[in-house]
């Protein structure tokens, strides 16, 4: 019996894989040059604990990356191939998040320096809003009609899976509405979100429902 050619449109997996996890790693490696360098280490101890704003943005920067690399993984871990589309939308995807240190590191040193605080919080929070919409506009095309999905992926987790990743784009947008208002309200909110899915992460929930 002849084999079934696979469809012209299939882009081999493991590349795609591949590619995004150095992406990923890159951008959570390049994370750590956001901290500014002490300029007189004759004030040392102060000027390293000055930077105390640049530090907490690199942890949830860090652990954001983390995340949506975890997230990531799941999703292609439920995708039985890989489309043109969703090379494309994947590359949509890998260019939000090598972008992530920039708007960290000018958000850290905003804070740091007293100046331009709110205007770095929305730059922030709107990058991480379009990595969310990204994320989600990859999710959706993989799943609608079931198109890419596994065939053994249960249809209620396809269903509950959307609903969070959609509502995670409307957290992004939210804590865009209070970095208008309070650059440290948002920096705490942004820090809440990622200890929230970190404690329980989209990939668990899938992993136990599909138990």
């Amino acid at each position: 019996m002849t084999p079934r050619s696979a469809p012209d449109d299939v882009v081999d997996k493991s590349r795609v894989e591949n590619l995004s996890d150095g992406v990923f790693a890159f951008a959570i490696t390049v994370l750590v040059l956001t901290i500014s360098r002490p300029t007189n280490y004759a004030q040392l101890a102060h000027q390293l604990l000055e930077r105390w704003p640049s530090y907490a943005t690199f942890v949830i920067s860090f652990l954001l990356i983390g995340i949506m690399w975890l997230n990531h993984h799941t999703i292609l871990s439920y995708v039985k191939r890989v489309d043109h589309a969703f090379f494309y939308l994947n590359l949509v995807l890998l260019m939000t998040v090598a972008f992530i240190p920039f708007p960290a590191e000018v958000f850290g040193e905003a804070l740091r320096t007293g100046t331009g605080e709110r205007t770095a919080a929305v730059f922030f929070n709107a990058v991480i809003t379009l990595d969310a919409l990204a994320f989600s506009g990859l999710w959706l095309h993989a799943t609608r009609e079931r198109r890419l999905l596994k065939d053994d992926f249960p249809e209620k987790l396809r269903r509950s899976s959307t609903n969070l990743f959609v509502a995670g784009t409307g957290v992004s947008i939210i804590a865009i509405g209070i970095a208008l208002f309070s650059p440290w309200a948002s920096l705490a909110f942004d820090g809440a979100g990622v200890f929230f899915y970190a404690l329980d992460p989209i990939s668990k929930r899938i992993d136990h429902g599909a138990a």
